[in-house]
Order: C-alpha cells, then structure tokens, then sequence
C-alpha cells in the first residue's frame, strides 16, 4: 500500500485505547515535506500502518458486552481506514481475551505493548489496575477502560466521559430531587469490590452525606450471581432505593429478589450493570419497572446525531449483531483515540508518547450527543464532564433503553478527587 497524505476526518467514533511503550530510539517517517511526511514514530506505527490493541473481556462477567465493544470499534477504524486513514496510516486492531483474570492480562499486555501505539481498549476494572501502572512506564495510551476515578492519576488513561463516582452522586441528587427520597432515608449500595464498586460507593457516600441520606453498603463478587442475601438484609435495614456498581448478571438477580422479598424500591445502576437480553429474562419485568442506568453514554435509541451515525455504522457493519449502548460506546471510545492521534500527526510526534501528550490538547470535543457535554481533558486528576445521562430500560426500544434525562446535579459538581 503506498504511503498517503495525511486526511482531515469527521467520523463520530468510540474505542479505548493505550499507547505502547517505544524500546527504539523514535525515527522519522520516509519521505520529505510536511503533513504525516515529517512525523516521528515509534512502536506500533510504520509508513502505512497504525496498530492499536484491545485487551477485554470475551469469556468474562462482561462477555454480553464486550464484543459489542469489539465489534464498533473495528467498524469505527474500517470506516476511518476507508477515509483516509490517520496521519497517512491505516489503523489495524489487534485484540485479545483477558478472561477477566489480571495475571493473564498482564501476560497478553507484555507480549502486546511492544507491538501497538496504543491500547483502544482495556477492560475490566481489576484488570485496569494491574495494567495502568505498567503502562504509565511505557508511556502508552489506554483508553475504553471504563469509568473508575482510578484512572484520573494516570496521565496516560482516557475516561470516555464522567467516573462511577461521579454516575453514583448524580443518582442520589435524582432519588433526592426527582423521586422523593427525604433526610434520613437510607439507600444500599450492592457493589464489587475493586475500583468499580468502591468508586461507586465512594460517589454515593458523598452525595449521602451532603442530601443527609444514609447509606448501607453490601459488598459483593464477580463470583456473587446470587444476591438474596444482600437483597434481604437491605429489606431488614429498611432502605429506600438501591445502587447497583457491578454487572449484568448481578442486575439479573438483585432486581428479582429485591421484588419478591417486597422490596419494591427504585434501582440505579452504573455504566456495566445493563444488558437489553435481562429483558428476555425472569427478572425482566422488575427491571423495566424499577431500573435506573446511570451512564456517560446515549442509548442506541438515541436521537443525536452522533448516535445515529454509529447506529448507521453497526447496522451495515454488523446487522445481525444485537444492538446496545455498547455500540455508541465504541465510537466514542474510538474518537477520543482517534483526536489524540490526530493531535500526535499534527505535532509531528507519533510516537506512543506522542499520542499521550495528544490527550491533554483534547478540549471542547463534542461526540455529537453520545457523550451529553463536551469533553475537557486538559484538566490533569479531573474528569472531562460531571454530567451523565439517565436511562430507562425499554423493551420497545432498539437496544432495550430510552433516553429520560440529563443529569449534573449539586453533589456531582462540588465531588472532589483525592491525590
């Protein structure tokens, strides 16, 4: 394939992604003049060719989700390829199944680092923090990691959006200013242990503390698929509403045996917890009755426009694959990867580190509505937005979810991030 010029694009896109680390001596690009000509790089990048990696969940808790994931970033880049490429480059996407066991990540990412720019995506919460310090060594982008406040103290980590902390105070200002819950109500939180559920809780702590609720905390497992305990001791605590930080299948039995224990109480989730197939299932009709997705992402329902053209981009990628707010997602994931490389290109610096420093030059990114307000990464330990959006499950809605609300309510704003 012979080397192009470098091409101005405006593709709406989502993928997480990691800069690999560079163990040569960066080298300019052949050729002479400006544009991608002139640009320096380094591990994963040649004349023709970006590589990017994924490291996910296939065969995990997240195995409904992931390959969504999958799925929309590569038809994100193939689109991306078709319109030029980025810096003159086509992108290629190597992934690999982690299975949701940090050793085994840390495995796959030692043989992966030295072969890719960057890491599109890195998923699993336990798995992003075995994998971040190491890539904050090399110098090497990891984006699409999900939403833990962890990542702000890496340089190198890109949240797509808001953190679980911040999902977490919003929904306590909603149960608070919308749904009625009064001073000295208490709320449960059922979450993992790890930087998904604890950010989840912490969030939620905060929020408790400033609208005067209480909280009630049930610490739980990926290996916990069965939640009648916690759902009966958050009867017996007497709680008012419920936060979920975990996944799908915990969502699948806690909103079922939270109803036929008679706790019959509204149930907010943060960004993993939801799946439209829960629909299909016997707790189907508790969720669509009491469930609440706290998420930085538009539904695939969606009508702004930069979800409808990542719809319109799985449809003809992929028209048998289900449908879910994993396909916005992906695009946006993949756009945040995309600008920071596009930011690399113009500086010349193509580099893994290269594309680490594009983060920071990262202002005022509008995803066109999949993300609900521009994104501002030049603020080093802050997220780039506090505000979410609110989400209902919907069994009529392609992808099982309508949109209900924007939310930036007073506890999510004045959240503060420790050092």
């Amino acid at each position: 394939m012979k080397h192009r010029t470098r091409t101005a694009l405006a593709v709406a896109g989502c993928a997480a992604l990691l800069a690999a680390c560079s163990t040569q001596a960066p080298e300019s690009s052949s050729g002479s003049g400006g544009g991608a000509d002139d640009v320096r790089t380094g591990n994963g990048v040649t004349d023709d060719t970006i590589n990017v990696g994924i490291l996910t969940d296939l065969s995990g808790p997240f195995a409904v989700s992931a390959p969504l994931h999958v799925t929309q970033i590569q038809a994100y880049w193939d689109q991306v390829n078709k319109d030029g490429g980025v810096c003159g480059r086509d992108v290629k996407v190597q992934v690999q199944d982690h299975q949701y066991d940090p050793q085994r990540a840390v495995a796959l990412y030692r043989s992966m680092a030295p072969n890719v720019a960057a890491l599109q995506q890195v998923l699993g919460s336990p798995v992003v923090a075995a994998l971040l310090p190491l890539a904050q060594e090399d110098d090497l982008y990891v984006g699409g990691m999900g939403w833990s406040s962890v990542a702000l103290k890496y340089p190198n980590a890109q949240i797509p959006g808001s953190t679980y902390s911040i999902e977490s105070a919003n929904g306590i200002d909603y149960l608070v200013d919308e749904l009625g819950l009064k001073k000295g109500d208490k709320v449960g939180v059922v979450y993992y242990e790890g930087d998904l559920g604890g950010d989840s809780l912490a969030g939620a702590e905060y929020a408790a503390k400033q609208r005067g609720l209480e909280i009630v905390p049930q610490q739980i497992t990926p290996r916990d698929t069965d939640l009648s305990a916690q759902a009966s001791a958050l009867k017996q605590a007497g709680v008012s509403a419920v936060i979920l930080g975990a996944a799908p299948a915990q969502l699948a039995s806690l909103a079922g045996v939270l109803v036929s224990q008679g706790l019959d109480v509204p149930l907010l989730g943060n960004s993993p917890t939801y799946a439209p197939s829960l629909l299909q299932g016997p707790s189907g009709p508790a969720i669509l009755k009491n469930f609440y997705f706290l998420s930085s992402i538009a539904p695939y329902s969606g009508d702004e426009p930069g979800v409808k053209e990542a719809a319109a981009l799985h449809e003809a990628a992929a028209p048998d694959k289900p449908k879910g707010w994993e396909i916005p997602a992906g695009s946006a994931e993949a756009l945040l990867l995309k600008t920071a490389m596009d930011n690399a290109c113009k500086d010349g610096d193509l580099t893994p580190a290269g594309i680490v420093a594009g983060i920071k030059k990262t202002k005022d990114l509008d995803t066109k509505g999949i993300i609900s307000a521009p994104l501002d990464y030049s603020k080093e330990g802050q997220p780039a937005t506090r505000s979410i959006y609110l989400l209902r499950p919907d069994a009529q809605a392609p992808g099982g979810l309508r949109m209900e609300a924007t939310l930036e309510g007073p506890s999510a704003k004045s959240y503060t991030f420790g050092g």
